[in-house]
Formats: C-alpha cells, sequence, structure tokens
C-alpha cells in the first residue's frame, strides 16, 4: 500500500503542509519519489506520522520528536530516556497550568472590577488595562 501525501493527509488528519515540514525535519521520509515528482508513503510512514501527530496533541516539541524518533530505532533499549523526557515534560506543563491559572485570576479580578453596563468611558477593565504599572 502506497499512498500519496494528500492520501496520507486525509488518513491522518493533518495537513500537506504539516506532512511536508515533517518531512524536513527528518521525521519521515517518502518511501517513493515517482518520475512525476509525487511522494509516495508506506504503512510504516503512516505509522510515523500517527505517532508525531499523537506527540505533537500532548504538545511534545519538534525536538523531543525527534529525539524519541531516534530512540524507535533501537528498541532493545531500556526506556528510561523516554520516561526522563516525558518526566521534563511534565515539568514543562505543570508550569504552563501554573501560568495559565495565574492569567485567570487576574482575568476574573478584571472582569469583577466591572459588573454594571457602563460605557467604554467608565469601563473599570479598559482602565485598569490602560494604567501604567
Amino acid at each position: 500500500m502506497l499512498l500519496q501525501i494528500k492520501e496520507l493527509a486525509e488518513k491522518t488528519g493533518l495537513s500537506t503542509d504539516s506532512i511536508r515540514f515533517y518531512e524536513k525535519k527528518n521525521l519521515i521520509q517518502p518511501t517513493l519519489r515517482a518520475d512525476n515528482n509525487y511522494r509516495y508513503y508506506d504503512a510504516r510512514t503512516l505509522e510515523k506520522v500517527m505517532f508525531i501527530k499523537h506527540c505533537r496533541a500532548l504538545d511534545i516539541s519538534i525536538q523531543e520528536i525527534q529525539t524519541l524518533h531516534a530512540l524507535l530505532e533501537h528498541p532493545e533499549q531500556n526506556c528510561h530516556q523516554v520516561n526522563d523526557i516525558i518526566d521534563q515534560h511534565l515539568i514543562e506543563v505543570k508550569a504552563k497550568i501554573k501560568t495559565l491559572q495565574s492569567f485567570e485570576k487576574q482575568l476574573k479580578t478584571l472582569r469583577q472590577s466591572c459588573q454594571n453596563e457602563s460605557s467604554i468611558a467608565n469601563c473599570q477593565i479598559i482602565k485598569t488595562l490602560q494604567t501604567v504599572d
């Protein structure tokens, strides 16, 4: 089974631009490039693209994916490096959550400052946002 880039995009739910991007990052390569310069991909490449898609859905960086991809080439290895990557990613996610919670608190405070319908000229939210610290 060989898929053209458009078919690979349809099967994975990604854009052809994303697939080309992953190709440029050497995460995938076409199995065959025909005389007409069309790219064709096999089932193994489809698996790799789905792996990348799942990683990106978890906000795993391209660099981390490249590392994981390299580790996949040596399946007999211990998976401690994979655990280290995920542990570091968890630390980063927790930091992002903390930042987002701070944003939420600030936005709630802003929203509470303007409880009534008033004109923009009297809007406490706008006045607070315009304040110089």
